[in-house]
């Protein structure tokens, strides 16, 4: 698979490319995410038996700034 390569997603008709993307494992940042109302894009169970679900760069670069920084919290 190469970046520049369209993904067709298995959920939703968004197709994108690798370097547009970010691939999450922690369930705890996809939930802040899509608290946010950001939804992934795609998801998958990796080789590993992990769910990984994958969004858009340009949607999360302000929900992950206040994950980084702590701001959500688990009650």
């Amino acid at each position: 698979m190469r970046d520049e390569e369209l993904i067709e997603p298995g959920f939703q008709t968004r197709p994108y490319k690798l370097k547009d993307v970010v691939f999450l494992k922690d369930r705890w940042q996809s939930f802040c995410y899509m608290l946010s109302g950001i939804m992934p894009v795609d998801m998958y169970i990796s080789t590993d038996k992990d769910l990984v679900m994958v969004f858009r760069k340009d949607e999360t670069q302000e929900v992950y700034r206040k994950y980084r920084n702590r701001e959500f919290q688990k009650d």
